[in-house]
């Protein structure tokens, strides 16, 4: 049965009822003494919880006494929310059905029937609180201030080293880093973290009782700090340990005396196992008693946190990864097997199908193996094969109580933050940011003090990751350009990802039960209940959702994202009335509308609607005044927002990029004090539309600014103040568009095409709008003017770049010194018509032995029609040094007629170049490629390009590397395809595809007839071919 976590949720029912807005209208309508009431009994009850959480492990009546307040509790919050709903539509004096003159009686907007209707649904709740806080008497709760730690078990030294797996190699870095007697310390600390169970005190057991450690180290020191970080707690132990006699000193000035008497100029080794203190100053007292030791003193500490890692570590941290699938089994085998036996084939089977359930740990492993140990039948073995890890008897020492244990380390907040991930199936790449907007819309995260509920969700996060609840936590960088020649990417700016272990995901499942639920089939749509409140749906399913919401109407969060294409969500008429709803995903989904009547979704906080048909929103959707995340990426259709969207004062992330028919944007945008993300603003000429509006926002992520035409002058543009806009990350500016996609990046894209107007103004304009150094994109175009701006020109502002486009700016001969940039991976340049070389003539003075290094970084690079392009640095032919991109990965040349020569490119694997036959020289010396794309075209008077010079053609018989190869010509290639040609790539080729190449499935007999050369490619794995007709 699942945990029930109610010390998160009853400050937030009691915050509400403290609200500063709901005291006058609780005196106005008599209400004052009720929200009173029930302040003073939450109060009380929060004062018992942690007891009382703690005792429904053991106590089943104390845990259904928990659920039924939890129930009272979230119908509280509902009422308590409805008024502050209520209080903020009168303050904003937003009127709902303005067109109906006469408004019913009956609507809950009528003052008096809101006072009546809600007044009687208070008192019925406070009584029913009030009534199930009396029943606490009979248990006899302790009041607790804090919640109370759950007893841990204490380790020891033993450790029967032939039982232990697969920790070889890290026992014996560890011994040397001890034994390192050249680091210039004293006493050093070495930190060993990782998740619980994964045998982090197993390893210090081991490195403790190696021999050379033992020969090295007196004393020998062991001690299991755990939660309590008492120092004199700490000193009598290590005392106790070191001496072998119990230290009967209580006094702390007798005690610290002692203890440096005992370590004195000794070479000890001290293990501190299970360290939880993250309090500086406590280490810093422990760590100066400890400082008389001897020169080569060395302390072990194992700990989950990264943070106590980085609070005592002097030596690089060892962080435990898990075992191996085949130490995991030889491990299992020898728990449940007796030594000798041989295993049954069918069992094998199974039990290696157990082992890998349990990810690499080693507490799950022995646990899994103790318990097969008495199971000797098939059908034992499948039945556990086949239920998951929470629902088997696992002992004392198993991985559910240990993750439990860490579990149980956290604040309540962190808990209900953590559990609530059980929304997401296993395996599932989460994303920070959604994590934190789902949690502010549930509430999870404590509000209060100066920090913004971002930056709070932020610290949740990062703790989390610490104590290895999170796992594979990575930047994600969304650059725009992808396969073939452009594809963008749905997610332009960088990122943060992370995904649980899949015990880990199994503990908080446990935790949250069927109050929280991820569906990937339809036979656990029967899980469903009214008990569930917060519900993900993913793989091949089909969810009803007004049937879902009629038959679980207390449901808060639906993730109904597709994760895959076959995934459907149903919709028909408006008829689900869900009454508790805060967040809503239906991103991906073929719908037009909004599915559900917005009178139904005052609670909500976040909704998603991205990727779908929807044309516009209801005006209604204004009157969500709660509603803080609103998504519509991507939605094609999308013509217009609601106008008053100004009055939407909670709103604090609008994603609205690639909403390619939105015109314009309503006005009084700025009016949104709170909003931290706004994805898209067109600027407009008229009042409320200007780029002013921008002026106050204090914007974070990703912007995209267009029409900057209409951006009158200088000071207009600096009222965006771009510049004080420190966390914004990707900043695409565009003049004379409303849409940047990956038609920008077509040869004939007609909004590209066309001519770019100079703009008189555009040069004073694109200056003024400044950016930070923080930005990691970049991305200008069909900018008006003759040269970039002096901010362009300075590599500090622009040190933290990690991508650049610059597009169809064709007044421009200059490019500002990219080439310096020191992170920079992605440089997209298109239709620039009239830059001439990449680097300027200054980059000379960095070159050295012949040899100059430009883009130290840079790992793709695209230059796309670029007619006058010719060199890649300036005045190169006179100069005798040889240009070095080190890092460069991948190249694509398209429609770069004059470029007719190549730096040096010693890291590059991928080319792909659309111009002439001429421009084949380009490729004759980057033999190493393992990818090559050829298109070759006519010259411009429409007759082919002369043929090479016979030391630059390029012969395949020298890409003894090359995998994938696409060729995409006439005839003129044929000498390439030649069977004596092609003998280098037999071995090498996967992948071939032509295009336009007829010839090569000629039936002529002629000599230069290539169809020998298909004998050769015995490695081929796929053919694609484009045959034209003629």
């Amino acid at each position: 049965m699942a945990d029930v976590l109610l010390s998160a949720l009853l400050p937030v029912v009691m915050e509400k009822a403290t609200d500063r807005l709901l005291p006058q209208f609780g005196v106005i309508w008599g209400m004052e003494e009720k929200l009173e009431k029930l302040e003073r009994t939450l109060s009380v009850i929060q004062s018992i919880l942690g007891d009382a959480e703690n005792r429904q492990v053991k106590d089943p009546a104390v845990k259904r006494w928990l659920a039924a307040l939890k129930d009272a509790a979230y119908e509280a919050d509902d009422i308590l929310d409805e008024f502050n709903v209520e209080a903020m539509r009168r303050k904003t004096q937003i009127q709902i059905d303005m067109s109906k003159k006469v408004r019913s009686f009956f609507s809950l907007h009528n003052p008096v029937w809101f006072r009546f209707k809600m007044g009687q649904k208070l008192k019925e709740i406070v009584q029913k609180i009030d009534e199930i806080a009396a029943e606490r008497i009979r248990f006899g709760f302790t009041v607790t201030t804090q919640p109370q730690n759950r007893d841990r078990p204490q380790t020891h030294s033993y450790v029967d080293e032939s039982n232990v797996i697969g920790r070889e190699v890290d026992k014996e870095k560890i011994v040397k880093l001890l034994l390192d007697h050249d680091r210039n310390q004293n006493v050093a600390v070495l930190p060993i973290v990782a998740m619980g169970g994964v045998g982090k005190t197993t390893l210090a057991k081991l490195v403790y009782k190696d021999e050379r450690v033992e020969r090295h180290f007196q004393p020998l020191i062991w001690i299991c700090a755990s939660d309590e970080f008492d120092i004199a707690k700490l000193a009598k132990a290590i005392i106790a340990s070191a001496t072998g006699t119990e230290c009967q000193e209580s006094q702390m000035e007798l005690l610290q005396r002692r203890l440096r008497e005992v370590v004195s100029g000794k070479r000890y080794l001290l293990v501190l196992d299970d360290v939880w203190n993250e309090d500086q100053a406590k280490w810093d007292e422990l760590k100066t008693l400890l400082g008389t030791g001897g020169e080569g003193s060395r302390i072990i500490v194992t700990a989950r946190s990264e943070k106590v890692s980085s609070i005592m570590g002097t030596l690089p941290t060892c962080r435990l990864s898990c075992l191996t699938e085949d130490d995991s089994w030889t491990l299992f085998r020898k728990r449940a097997f007796e030594k000798g036996a041989d295993v049954p084939p069918n069992l094998e089977k199974i039990g290696k199908e157990i082992v890998k359930k349990c990810g690499g740990l080693p507490l799950a492993v022995k646990a899994l193996g103790s318990l097969m140990h008495s199971k000797s039948q098939e059908k034992e073995w499948l039945s556990v094969r086949d239920s998951e890890i929470w629902d088997m008897q696992v002992g004392e020492d198993g991985i559910l109580p240990a993750l439990r244990l860490s579990y149980g380390h956290l604040p309540s907040h962190l808990k209900q933050c953590f559990a609530f991930c059980a929304i997401f199936p296993k395996d599932y790449e989460m994303e920070k940011d959604l994590l934190i907007q789902l949690w502010m819309a549930n509430g999870f995260i404590p509000s209060g003090g100066r920090k913004e509920l971002e930056d709070k969700g932020h610290e949740i996060f990062n703790e989390l990751a610490s104590r290895s609840f999170f796992q594979d936590i990575k930047e994600v960088e969304g650059h725009a350009g992808f396969d073939g020649f452009f594809v963008r990417s749905s997610k332009v700016y960088y990122i943060t990802t992370c995904k649980m272990h899949d015990l880990t995901h199994d503990l908080a499942k446990s935790i949250t039960g069927n109050e929280c639920l991820n569906i990937v089939e339809p036979a656990m749509l029967e899980d469903v209940s009214r008990k569930t409140r917060h519900l993900g749906t993913s793989g091949h399913l089909t969810l009803n959702i007004h049937r879902t919401f009629n038959t679980s109407p207390n449901i808060r969060t639906l993730l109904s994202s597709s994760t895959t294409r076959s995934n459907r969500t149903i919709v028909t008429a408006d008829s689900s009335k869900p009454r508790s709803l805060r967040a809503l995903a239906l991103d991906d989904y073929k719908i037009r509308r909004l599915p559900i009547s917005i009178g139904f979704l005052k609670h909500l906080r976040y909704l998603d609607l991205s990727c779908t048909g929807v044309e516009a929103l209801p005006d209604a959707t204004t009157t969500l005044l709660n509603l803080q995340t609103l998504k519509l990426s991507h939605c094609w259709k999308l013509c217009k927002l609601p106008e008053d969207m100004r009055n939407m004062s909670s709103l604090r992330h609008l994603y609205i990029d690639g909403c390619d028919s939105l015109k314009h944007l309503p006005a009084g945008m700025g009016q949104l004090s709170s909003l931290r993300t706004l994805t898209k603003y067109i600027v407009g000429n008229d009042a409320g539309r200007r780029i002013s509006e921008l002026n106050g926002l204090d914007l974070g992520g990703f912007l995209e600014l267009y029409n900057l035409r209409n951006v009158r002058d200088a000071a207009d543009a600096k009222h965006a103040n771009l510049s004080s806009k420190h966390n914004l990350r990707s900043l695409i500016l565009c003049w004379d568009m409303i849409a940047w996609n990956d038609s920008c990046y077509r040869s004939n894209a007609p909004n590209v095409c066309k001519d770019v107007l100079h703009v008189g103004n555009a040069e004073e304009v694109l200056e003024a709008l400044g950016p930070h150094d923080g930005l990691k994109l970049l991305a200008i175009w069909r900018y008006g003017g003759d040269r970039f701006p002096t901010w362009m020109m300075d590599s500090l502002l622009l040190q933290n770049l990690i991508e650049i486009h610059l597009g169809a700016c064709a007044g421009c001969d200059h490019l500002p010194p990219l080439w310096q940039l020191p992170v920079l991976k992605f440089l997209y340049l298109i239709k620039m018509g009239s830059v001439r070389h990449l680097c300027s003539s200054t980059i000379y003075g960095n070159a050295s032995n012949g040899t100059l290094q430009a883009f130290p970084s840079l790992k793709r690079l695209v230059l796309h029609t670029m007619q006058s392009l010719k060199e890649w640095s300036e005045d190169e032919k006179t100069v005798e040094v040889m240009l070095v991109f080190p890092h460069l990965a991948e190249l694509k040349i398209i429609n770069c007629p004059n470029l007719m020569t190549i730096p040096k490119l010693p890291s590059l694997k991928s080319l792909s170049m659309k111009g002439t036959n001429k421009q084949l020289g380009l490729v004759h010396s980057l033999t190493a490629l393992s990818s090559l794309e050829i298109e070759v075209d006519k010259t411009s008077n429409g007759t082919e390009s002369p043929p090479l010079a016979q030391e630059k053609k390029m012969f395949f018989r020298d890409f003894r590397s090359l995998e994938n190869l696409t060729i995409t010509a006439s005839e003129d290639l044929a000498p390439l395809l030649e069977e004596e040609e092609m003998e280098g790539l037999s071995s090498s080729l996967h992948h071939l595809e032509v295009g336009r190449c007829n010839w090569l499935f000629s039936s002529s007999q002629q000599a230069s007839s290539p169809l020998g050369f298909w004998k050769n490619l015995t490695s081929l794995q796929s053919l694609e071919s484009i045959i034209v007709m003629i």
